[in-house]
This record gives C-alpha cells, sequence and structure tokens, in this order.
C-alpha cells in the first residue's frame, strides 16, 4: 500500500499542472510570451478584449474601504479657465516667496504678509508653520474651486495649482 502513494500523489501533482486548454471544458489555450506579436495585436480577439472593461485588483495591504475612507481628500478638478486663473496668480505669488526664501526668512508671519501684500484678501490666504524643518504652509483660495498651495522652507520653494477640497478648503488638515 505504501508503494503505490507516492506515485498517486505525483499523478495527481502532475495531472494538476496541466497547461490551460489541455483539459476537457477548457475553451482556448492562454497566449505564450512567444505566440503575442504586433500581427495578434491588431486582430479581432485582442480589439474586443481591449474593449472589456477593466478588472481592479484586490486591495492588498490596504484597508477594505480605504477609497471611501479617503473621498474627502478629492480635489475640486479645476476648468481649462480656472486652470489659467490659478497659474496666473502662481505667477505673482512665486518672485514674492522665493525673495523670502533667498533672504533665510520661513517665518508664517513673513510669508502671510508677502502674500497680503500682493493685494490678496486676507480671507484667501492661509498660512501654518511647519513641523520639520522649518519654513512655512501656505494656500491662497481663488474663485471658484481653486487653490494655489505650497511651502517655502531652506531647501525649496514649492507653489501649485490645485482644486479645492470640498470637505477642507485649499489646505488638508494635519493628521498624527
Amino acid at each position: 500500500m505504501r508503494r503505490w502513494l507516492p506515485a498517486a500523489v505525483l499523478g495527481l501533482a502532475l495531472a494538476g499542472c496541466a497547461q490551460p486548454g489541455t483539459r476537457d471544458g477548457d475553451t482556448a489555450p492562454l497566449p505564450s510570451p512567444s505566440t503575442s506579436s504586433p500581427a495578434s495585436a491588431a486582430s479581432p480577439s485582442a480589439a474586443a478584449s481591449a474593449a472589456l472593461p477593466e478588472q481592479t485588483l484586490p486591495p492588498g495591504d490596504g484597508a477594505p474601504h480605504q477609497a471611501e475612507n479617503n473621498g474627502w481628500k478629492q480635489r475640486h478638478e479645476l476648468t481649462p479657465d480656472e486652470q489659467r486663473t490659478g497659474d496666473a496668480l502662481a505667477a505673482r505669488i512665486r518672485p514674492k516667496l522665493a525673495a523670502l526664501r533667498t533672504a533665510g526668512d520661513f517665518a508664517p508671519a513673513s510669508t502671510r504678509d508677502a502674500l497680503l501684500g500682493l493685494g490678496l484678501p486676507p480671507d484667501d490666504v492661509q498660512v501654518t508653520e511647519m513641523r520639520t524643518p522649518p519654513g512655512a504652509v501656505f494656500a491662497v483660495h481663488f474663485p471658484d474651486a481653486g487653490c494655489v498651495i505650497g511651502d517655502v522652507r531652506p531647501d525649496r520653494l514649492l507653489v501649485e495649482v490645485t482644486g479645492a477640497g470640498a470637505e477642507f478648503g485649499c489646505l488638508e488638515p494635519y493628521t498624527h
């Protein structure tokens, strides 16, 4: 009885490792890397498979509802007119903050003063202190749902144009 057991296990293992399409019920073998070519990519079956909806992968190590939980972080998508408005504002902001950085002034009060010196409404300007490295994080809200955000710190000046978040405005709240 012990003699046939290893042979049976080996036989079952080999039977389970057959190529797709070689057993009853399989419709077609999977293409091998050697059979895929530009000509086969243009075939009707390739076009049909390209038209299929994209399959999503399992979430992996993320929480099962991570996308839903982070939905509040979604920002307004800017229209071309809003993007132009934001780009023009960013072009005005960058030289003022570059001068602060060159002077080694990373104080939030100085950053706020520089932004207000551009004639921006005080209610549209938000500046907070960076935790590390020393510096200031800023946001300037512009109509209708746009923001110029960034930071001033010793190693860089960042100025970006983006949409506002529906739940938090321009600056995402600091967590942890």
